[in-house]
């Protein structure tokens, strides 16, 4: 570009990165729920309603495949939420209420614990403070809930407090859904063990366990129960059912305290449930845990246990930082099933409830967010937990799919259902066929090795025969990998493609288990590993990257010419395969950041394929683009990002949303992330890994570095803006090996499409088509879906 065009684009570029931040929002809380559990079932808190309303009975979704599809598209039963309501009352003199009646202080987890807290002010002058405590404890092998109040009297005179708990489970029949209705039900208590055990006709009992002792036991309706606390009466003694009924909801009532002004006293209790009829021995069970100890002293106990097992923090956090980082840990453990059986180990996707909707609960063992789960939890501390995810996947029964993997294979094509069997979710497009995990698998392996864990002999076997070299084996005549359903989960029936980021996970993985291979003696291995990840990234450099460079979303999308921004190619940075000084990482990085940032203008869409659930801002992106911006050189934008994803999680109980809606900022889709979510922060906070196979691929020279405007300053072409003689950022697919280009898609031109939320982008295209900006702002316009 001559001196007189690059003194006017300057100005005009940074007259566009100033017009395409709207203005900021602020982080702010839209998500009202809490979790707890501990890889038996999970728990939830609604601060709206101010009670615990979730118990499932087992942490995943799906525990098993219902029937033996002939098409292995299975259907299966919900794991079932057991709760109405759990929650706390206390009496103060002659006044009663629940705590679910009374105005929330504040509420969170107890930092660097999953441990639940609530405070809130009771009494007719409100001058009783409340804590309540709940979790799930991780020294009982069994799904137990254990509750502890805490009361102060914060007036200047003596109060007389009761303390009640209501437990209003459903346990009837569920018929394969997930809410059981409340018919049937009956109750009876066990004075031997302080206990009352509720069941109903479907499989399952529950136990009401009085920790610290019942003074009067209620089992009846709620519209009775309720007309007796209003009534600031005591409890009707009422032990048992006289049959089934349907509605059964079952109280206790704690000691009477007299408590002097600055006086505190606690009373607890616990919810068990157990899968056979005799629960008994589990009461046994959580007595034996209680030891006897005083509500303080067990929740004390807890607590110092639940920190104990916390890894070292990495040096240089901030607080901020540090809280995160804590609770993305305690997030990752209490997200681990730990039921005894082929599915203990496993790492779910997210915990439930959500925002409630069922069909976006995300608590099923995907393969690839289980396997940023491991590396997060490796790279924490924590070799147990992933060692033990690692030896689920090895356990698990081999794939089902092999007519279409091609040969038997060992890691699951999409996820998993509780008990470990292989899930493929279907849909009118097929099965989800996903090549991906295997090269994850592979990643998530090496990385625990390095971290410590010693591999066991026995497993090599399954690592060459069923995962590795099926890997190698799904390569096609160009040296890349055949397509797939790759991470946005395209489905089949001729929906699948060469996908960039299965390719990229294929070289990560392959490389790293060469590196492994080699320590192990196992040259021939390492060698077949390395030359077959060599030759995808050949492939990745040859096929899947346009004119200038950028990385697109598959080789097919990127002969075709248009919406092929797709922003899971970040990871072609954030693992490393590329130098972030050169020119794939710099091209891919603009292109992201010109065609996918969200209307709110800080955060990414997930690619530029149109449709919500895609153009929404996603969490996950966000995090993995935070090491790949600082190591490109955009730290402004980095930091921009970095601010907003560390608030919103601070202003939402330190917990991360799968996406953040693209025009108001709240949290949407499955919460709490795992995978996706806390291991992807904790990985935002460590360094880069090593090049794969210990070196970049061969790339072009940057043209010009990028600004903190996220596009190239000066001149990156010809002045007319087409592409220079050394495969400058030209508009167009990159050239196939035989100097033939790709054929566009008919009437796409330069599809230059101005993307909702900005009028930069217009601006922007404008300057491109007048002066030949390399960066070809208006050329990754997103408009509607891919033609």
């Amino acid at each position: 570009m001559s001196g007189p065009l690059l003194a006017l684009a300057r100005p005009l570029l940074a007259l566009v990165g100033a017009s395409a931040q709207p203005p900021a929002l602020e982080p702010f809380r839209s998500f009202e729920r809490l979790v707890t559990g501990n890889g038996h079932f999970v728990a939830s808190y609604d601060r709206a309603t101010r009670r615990i309303d979730t118990f499932l009975e087992h942490p995943y979704r799906f525990a098993r495949p219902r029937d033996e599809a002939p098409d292995l598209c299975f259907s299966a039963d919900e794991s079932r939420d057991l709760a109405r309501e759990i929650s706390f009352g206390l009496r103060v003199d002659a006044a009663a209420e629940w705590l679910s009646q009374v105005a929330l202080d504040e509420a969170g987890w107890v930092e660097g614990t999953g441990v639940i807290r609530a405070e809130q002010h009771v009494g007719p002058e409100r001058t009783v403070r409340a804590e309540t405590f709940g979790w799930a404890p991780f020294g009982i092998e069994q799904p137990v809930l254990v509750l502890v109040i805490s009361v102060r009297n914060v007036g200047d005179r003596s109060l007389e407090v009761t303390p009640f708990a209501l437990f209003d489970l459903r346990l009837g029949e569920a018929h394969g859904r997930r809410e059981p209705s409340a018919e049937g039900e009956e109750a009876t208590w066990d004075a031997r063990r302080a206990c009352l055990y509720e069941w109903g006709p479907s499989r399952g009992t529950a136990a009401y366990v009085a920790l610290s002792g019942a003074h009067r036991i209620f089992v009846g309706a709620r519209a009775d129960l309720d007309a007796t606390v209003r009534a600031a009466r005591d409890l009707d003694e009422v032990r048992a059912t006289s049959g089934p009924r349907a509605d059964v909801v079952a109280a206790f009532q704690g000691p009477r305290w007299s408590l002097g002004p600055g006086e505190r006293a606690a009373w607890g209790v616990a919810v068990l449930w157990a899968l056979d009829e005799d629960a008994a021995p589990d009461v046994e069970a959580v007595r034996a845990w209680s030891a006897g100890l005083e509500p303080h002293v067990l929740l004390e106990r807890e607590l110092a246990e639940q920190r104990a097992w916390l890894g070292p923090l990495p040096p240089g956090l901030r607080a901020d930082e540090a809280r995160l980082w804590r609770a993305s840990e305690v997030v990752l453990r209490m997200a681990q099933v730990r039921e005894p059986g082929r599915g203990f180990g496993q790492i779910l996707a997210s915990l439930p409830p959500g925002l409630g909707h069922v069909e976006s609960q995300w608590n099923i063992a995907w393969v690839r967010d289980m396997a940023y789960a491991t590396v997060a939890l490796a790279r924490s501390g924590h070799l147990e937990e992933a060692a033990a995810a690692l030896r689920f996947q090895i356990a698990a029964g081999p794939g089902r799919h092999t007519a279409i993997v091609g040969r038997p294979y060992r890691i699951s094509i999409t996820r998993y259902f509780g008990d470990g069997s292989e899930e493929s979710d279907c849909n009118a497009d097929g099965p989800n066929i996903e090549f991906d995990g295997f090269g994850l698998f592979l990643w998530s392996l090496a990385e625990t090795v390095r971290a410590g864990f010693v591999m066991p002999e026995a497993w090599w076997s399954v690592v060459e025969d069923e995962i590795a070299d099926v890997l190698v084996s799904l390569r096609d005549e160009t040296g890349g990998l055949r397509p797939d359903s790759s991470i946005w989960e395209v489905h089949w029936n001729g929906r699948q493609r060469r996908f960039t980021y299965s390719a990229l996970a294929a070289v990560r993985g392959l490389c790293d288990v060469a590196d492994l291979a080699r320590a192990a003696g196992r040259l021939e291995a390492a060698s077949r590993w390395r030359d077959a990840a060599l030759g995808i990234r050949h492939a990745l450099l040859e096929r899947h990257r346009d004119r200038r460079g950028a990385l697109g979303q598959s080789q097919e999308d990127v002969a075709i010419g248009h919406h092929y921004a797709d922003a899971a190619a970040i990871e072609g940075i954030s693992w490393s395969v590329f130098d972030p000084g050169r020119r794939t990482a710099q091209a891919t990085v603009a292109m992201l950041l010109d065609a996918l940032r969200v209307p709110t203008g800080v955060g990414w869409m997930r690619n530029d394929d149109g449709g919500w659930y895609d153009s929404q801002e996603w969490v996950f992106i966000g995090l993995r683009a935070l090491p790949a911006l600082r190591a490109v050189g955009l730290r402004e934008q980095a930091e921009r990002l970095d601010a907003w994803l560390l608030g919103q999680a601070l202003a939402n109980d330190l917990q991360w949303s799968e996406l953040h809606d693209a025009r108001t900022g709240r949290y949407a889709g499955s919460i709490p992330m795992v995978g996706f979510g806390a291991g992807a922060y904790i990985l935002s906070r460590l360094p880069l890994p090593e090049p794969p196979c210990g070196e970049y691929a061969p790339d072009e020279p940057a043209l010009l570095p990028l600004a903190d405007g996220g596009v190239p300053e000066g001149d990156a072409g010809t002045a007319d803006g087409s592409a220079a003689s050394d495969g400058g950022l030209g508009d167009g697919p990159a050239a196939s090996p035989d100097g033939e280009r790709p054929p566009r898609a008919a009437g796409t031109g330069c599809a230059c499409r101005a993307s909702h939320g900005s009028r930069s982008h217009e601006t922007a295209a404008l300057i491109s088509s007048a002066i030949g900006l390399a960066a070809g702002l208006g050329r990754y316009r997103r408009g509607g879906r891919r033609s």
